[in-house]
């Protein structure tokens, strides 16, 4: 108590403020695989720059987003360089295997056999670069992807993409028939100044699309012949804050697209497409991982949220370029409903993974998702949802206030085949054949498919 019986006291510090400490040299060990400049280009920290905590914690964390190396990885040690209080930086990782290499078969009646084989490299000769091929071949479908992209061409600021596909199927979805679709796309894209996090993307496509004689496509081939083709140019802007990949803890991801279809680009149809999307994820606490090398089972929250809407006719290309909502195997995720079964013109009965109408399909749409999930660690996720979305005829229709409702709870997990992932979930709007409410619980597998 202060002399004059008051509850009060003042305090006061002096400091005295010197010359801030500077990054003198930044050192990696233990890359026994990746290149030094890979690592180097996680980092937001730079020799020469005066030391920030925020911008090291940062670069630690980017290094865990690059999936190559063992986690947790070690915090990095910092160390006094001369008198003048500069200080050395040093990154200490552990190379683990990050190629894959899967294949296998599958017999069943109705579908014979099947198969597929897959390679996959995500740090390819030790360069961030990627590589990709996937063959699935079957009765009813016979898809090839191959792909290759690179973080920085020749060591400049610009990434590339190149993709192709060939895929041969056959369609239940709304009897579609039998189609071949051949085609490839070129991605280009620079950061934006002062915002390593942000990139800005220009795409070019092309697709050549041969129908079958059987099914609803038939209506919309051009000019009596049973090809169509398609022309695209897209603009697109990401920013992508998020750690603890796959299973981000914490940041935020963005991205929004327009894509431009025929016109002066040619092409069967001419329409626009625009899409957005958001998601963003706060911790909310975590048990264990005080030793060394242990990883602590962490609680996040995350919100999604995804829009879209298509402008012009699309023609034989609705089922691809238009959006349907319902399960998590095609279009617009909404899970405890089946596949397609959201629609237009409200729930639709007697959807499946392969029977769909052309009703399903609209020209708008928007989902969310709200979630809590426990990060057992970087290969396990479980989480509890509740899913909401809705898709229109027209972007006109748009009516957040209309949305169709689930709930339930996913396990999601990566293995050498890929992303695998369950999801249980009840649909709390769907309806039977007469129209009565009739709310249900749904099983769904995802496949390639994180979240």
């Amino acid at each position: 108590m202060a002399p004059d019986s008051s509850h009060y006291v003042d305090l006061r510090w002096e400091v005295e403020e010197r010359t801030p400490a500077v990054i003198n040299r930044i050192e990696i060990f233990g890359n026994d695989y990746t290149h030094e400049t890979c690592i180097r280009d996680q980092l937001v920290i730079l020799p020469g720059q005066v030391f920030n905590q925020e911008a090291l914690i940062r670069s630690w964390q980017s290094l865990g987003n690059l999936g190559f190396f063992e986690t947790p990885i070690p915090s990095p040690d910092t160390r006094t360089a001369n008198e003048q209080g500069d200080v050395d930086i040093v990154f200490r990782v552990k190379e683990k295997r990050t190629g894959n290499v899967n294949f296998g078969a599958s017999m069943g009646q109705g579908t014979g056999v099947g198969g597929f084989i897959g390679l996959d490299q995500p740090n390819l000769f030790g360069q961030c670069k990627r590589g990709s091929l996937q063959w699935q071949f079957g009765r009813y479908i016979n898809d090839f992807n191959l792909s290759y992209s690179d973080p920085r061409i020749r060591q400049s600021l610009i990434s590339g993409t190149l993709s192709m596909y060939r895929s041969l199927q056959r369609y239940f979805i709304a009897d579609l028939g039998r189609s071949l679709r051949t085609g490839a796309q070129l991605q280009f894209g620079v950061p934006l100044p002062r915002s390593p996090f942000t990139r800005v993307f220009l795409t070019y496509g092309a697709e050549d699309v041969t129908f079958g004689t059987q099914g609803l496509l038939g209506d919309f081939r051009s000019d009596g012949s049973n090809r169509s083709f398609r022309s695209t140019l897209g603009l697109s802007l990401a920013r992508d804050t998020r750690i603890d990949l796959p299973f981000p803890t914490a940041g935020a991801q963005y991205n929004v697209a327009a894509n431009f279809n025929g016109g002066v680009l040619g092409g069967t149809s001419s329409f626009q497409r625009y899409t957005a999307d958001a998601s963003a994820f706060a911790p909310l606490g975590q048990v264990g991982g005080s030793r060394p090398g242990s990883q602590p089972i962490k609680f996040v929250a995350g919100l999604t949220a995804r829009t879209g809407a298509v402008f012009g006719n699309t023609g034989p290309f609705f089922f691809s370029q238009e959006f349907a909502l319902g399960g998590v195997q095609f279009g617009e995720r909404l899970r405890g409903y089946e596949e397609f079964s959201i629609s237009p013109a409200g729930y639709v009965t007697g959807t499946s993974t392969f029977n769909a109408q052309r009703g399903s399909f609209g020209k708008a749409f928007f989902s969310t998702t709200a979630e809590v999930g426990m990060r057992l660690n970087q290969a396990l996720y479980l989480a509890g949802f509740y899913d909401a979305g809705n898709v229109w005829n027209r972007p006109r229709d748009f009516d957040p206030t209309r949305l169709f409702r689930g709930a339930g709870i996913s396990a999601s997990t990566v293995t050498p085949l890929g992303p695998l992932g369950l999801d249980y979930a009840y649909g709390f709007d769907r309806l039977d054949a007469a129209g009565r409410k009739a709310p249900k619980w749904q099983l769904h597998f995802r496949l390639g498919q994180l979240f």
